[in-house]
């Protein structure tokens, strides 16, 4: 035991010498080229309106709509820098979410501070208000962003563990009511709430908490819908891939120093990584609602005795789908099926556009796919863990994966899948360098995150992260940006194309544990990365709006739902672009008479698109994308 101890010692010591030798800078960029990635035939779509449930223009919910799908309608910055962090104080693993005029809403995990919900000014990270958490709050999910279809105003819903409440964007509470749930956060476990989703057919919003609990309230008055059900899920069992004792307690001392211990008396390190393995709760993450059907659809522990042992835990995950009816304050949430597999999973479904598909990853390697009524349709071996969420695309069938080292695309051919490429993630001058969050699908590339560092007796150590946007295409990196600090949330993408990250350290509080001359104190808050040489961003959403309408004029007339949300996301390009026109004459990327000219294109297009004239708004987007050939 003395001599293993010497030896991981020793080699502690020649690593950082060689670390201090190497300290890993980020690869040069230049400015991308336009992208070759086009979508192809018609898209994949539901029947759904847009007067509740926004746009896919900003992430509304903690993967962007209510289905989960990670994927956006807007075009990302093809070329950004970090601008600010704010609220550094404050780890936060979930969020955040915008409003339409791009304000940011996030809950931070046990706050030193009494704050249950914090709004910040998306430009310039501003603190705008906060709401107390009363002593009892030890953090909960992303917030919920909808549409009041009355007042055309965003309305911001937010679940804890003991209460649901509603808010103006200007924080005034519209409503709050108790879940029926009481915490006491020195004793209690898995009180975390994942945040609140909207059932569009009984007009209600719902959550779920770690400890399986669902409960729902009418989305205008708050009033409960009389259900607080568990689902039938054991807790998991300890997970044998959990790190050495001494690794956890490195990375202890780390989160300990910058955020402060759990009101439990835990490290959030140790809590953090548990979380992720899923050892000891029912739920993980986040969970599904599809707007189609009203399938209700959670990835959870499945039932004690599925795994073959009656010990009151489960070796398996299961995917439920549960049904939620009724009306005049007679409700009922009655789970329809379960589907439960080996190894369980910490991935929140995600459901395809039509509700169709729901896909989630297991507990080893494999991405499946499920029809609406949980049978499989495929399994997709890629050789490594598949962590966090999948992310699924209208368009072409795509679907984006993620491991601990890779970004992986997939086909969906119906009844089978095949990998279509691993990314490239040449972002650092070291030779390690491994993904680091959910892919993001925008209209112009996938935005992820991509860290460097080293591996530590087979524990990736981050030392540096930043954020990239992948070429759909290729899989090659079209740019990428360096960061401060790394998060375990979402590559979350604002309403004008900027991505902000959830700071949220648990492989870098290792690197700083060993390695502290070769990577920066642990910090938390919101990391803004702004976009820069913003003429590249009219172009790509120029371009993409082009590229769309192309592909839509030959069918648009025979497939209406496909048609419209093409349709509208073409409209919401070209209100990108005419935004981003303006930011870039002020930056002096554009000048003004290159404004005049772009702006007038634009709203040719935009006027022709509305009368119905594809071919003429067409020609205009052609002139506007073919400006910096």
């Amino acid at each position: 035991m003395h001599l293993l101890l010497l030896r991981m010692i020793f080699a502690s010591i020649a690593l950082s010498t060689l670390v201090a030798c190497h300290v890993p800078t980020a690869n040069d960029f230049p400015p991308p080229e336009k992208t070759q990635w086009q979508p192809l035939g018609i898209r994949t779509a539901g029947n759904r309106d847009y007067s509740i449930i926004p746009q896919a223009i900003s992430f509304k919910t903690i993967h962007g709509d209510t289905s989960n799908s990670d994927n956006l309608w807007i075009a990302a910055a093809p070329m950004f820098e970090l601008d600010w962090i704010a609220e550094e104080s404050m780890y936060i693993p979930e969020g955040p979410t915008f409003d339409n005029n791009g304000n940011l809403y996030f809950s931070p995990l046990n706050p030193q501070e009494d704050v249950s919900l914090v709004s910040l000014d998306g430009n310039t990270g501003e603190r705008r208000w906060t709401i107390p958490g009363n002593g009892i709050n030890g953090g909960s999910g992303a917030v919920l962003i909808l549409d009041d279809p009355d007042s055309k105003a965003s309305a911001i819903y937010h679940a804890t563990y003991t209460e649901v409440m509603a808010l103006d964007t200007a924080g005034n509470v519209l409503w709050v009511t108790p879940t029926g749930l009481a915490a006491n956060l020195e004793k209690t476990k898995n009180t975390h709430s994942f945040g609140m989703n909207y059932h569009p057919q009984t007009d209600s919003v719902v959550a779920i908490t770690a400890d399986g609990h669902i409960f729902a309230m009418d989305r205008m008055t708050g009033v409960s819908r009389g259900l607080l059900q568990l689902l039938p899920g054991a807790v998991t069992v300890p997970s044998d891939t959990r790190p050495a004792n001494w690794i956890l307690k490195a990375g202890d001392r780390e989160t300990d120093k910058a955020f402060g211990k759990l009101h439990n008396g835990q490290s959030i390190f140790t809590t953090l990584v548990d979380t992720i393995l899923g050892g000891g709760a029912n739920v993980s993450n986040f969970f599904a609602i599809d707007p189609n059907s009203g399938n209700i659809y959670i990835a959870a522990t499945a039932p004690d005795g599925d795994d073959g042992h009656l010990d009151n835990a489960s070796e398996f995950g299961a995917l439920y789908r549960l049904s939620l009816s009724g009306e005049d304050n007679q409700f009922s949430l009655v789970v329809n099926g379960y589907k439960s597999f080996v190894g369980g999973t910490g991935s929140t479904p995600s459901v395809s556009a039509d509700g169709n598909r729901i896909i989630v990853s297991d507990g080893s390697n494999n991405v499946i796919a499920f029809d609406a009524h949980l049978n499989e349709l495929w399994r997709l071996d890629l050789g490594e863990k598949i962590v966090a969420s999948v992310a699924i695309s209208p368009d072409n069938r795509e679907i984006y994966a993620v491991s601990r080292s890779n970004v992986f695309k997939i086909l969906d051919s119906n009844d089978s899948a095949e990998l279509i490429w691993t990314a490239n993630l040449d972002a650092w001058s070291s030779d390690f360098e491994f993904n680091t969050l959910t892919p993001t699908i925008t209209a112009n590339g996938i935005v992820i995150g991509v860290g460097t560092g080293l591996s530590l007796f087979g524990q990736e150590v981050m030392l540096a992260t930043g954020m990239g946007l992948l070429d759909r295409e290729t899989g090659e990196l079209r740019f990428f940006s360096p960061g401060r600090e790394e998060s375990v949330s979402v590559s979350s993408i604002g309403p004008f194309g900027d991505i902000y990250t959830a700071n949220s350290p648990v492989r870098r509080a290792l690197g700083r544990a060993f390695f502290p001359g070769q990577t920066p104190s642990l910090i938390g808050g919101i990391s803004h990365y702004k976009a820069i040489r913003t003429d590249l961003l009219v172009r790509d959403a120029s371009c993409a709006a082009h590229a769309r309408l192309i592909n839509l004029i030959p069918w648009h007339w025979n497939n209406p739902s496909a048609a419209n949300d093409d349709h509208l996301q073409v409209n919401a390009l070209i209100k990108q672009a005419v935004r981003s026109v303006s930011t870039a004459v002020m930056q002096n990327d554009l000048s003004a008479t290159e404004e005049l000219h772009l702006v007038t294109q634009l709203n040719n297009a935009t006027e022709t698109l509305t009368a119905g004239n594809f071919d003429a708004a067409e020609k205009a987007l052609s002139i506007v994308c073919s400006f910096w050939d």
